[in-house]
Parts: C-alpha cells; structure tokens; sequence
C-alpha cells in the first residue's frame, strides 16, 4: 500500500513539473517592501492578540483536552484537592 502512495506522489510531481510554463509576471521591486510592512504588522498584532488572550486559550485547550479525555468539561477539581473549610473553635 505505501509503494502504491509514494508511486502515486511521484508520478503527480513528476507531471506537475512538466507541465509546467513561464510565468511572464512582472512584480514591482517597491512591491516586496510593502508586502513586508504589511505582514510584520500581521504577526505583530496577532502576536500581541496571542499573549494578551493566552491564559484564556490555555484554559480553552485544557478544558477540550479534558473533555476528549472523558472527563465532564465543568469538572474543575474534586473536593479533595479544595481547602478544608475554616474551623469554628479556633
């Protein structure tokens, strides 16, 4: 079965390749320049949105973890793992 795939994969290479034809576009040198502004503002923002939202993500991806694993998603902790309740006497 993995000959048949690899077979497969080189034989679209292969006439993707020879297919292929020249392009004849021109791309304004000034063009790259503005294509780089605008893609590091790009990643900037969502860099900036990734660290200003990453404890609720964290929290999201355990908590679907947690679900995928058989776990109710609510189910924070057991009553074991919370503090004992004050006592009164003291």
């Amino acid at each position: 079965m993995k000959s048949v795939i690899v077979k497969a994969v080189l034989l679209a290479a292969i006439l993707t390749v020879a297919g292929a034809q020249p392009a004849l576009a021109y791309i304004d040198p000034n063009t790259g320049g503005m294509l780089f502004q605008m893609l590091a503002v790009l990643f900037a923002s969502l860099s900036a949105i990734l660290l200003f939202f990453s404890r609720q993500i964290r929290t999201f991806v355990a908590r679907v973890l947690r679900t995928l694993r058989g776990k109710p998603a609510d189910e924070e902790g057991t009553e074991a793992d919370a503090a004992p309740p004050p006592d009164p006497e003291a």
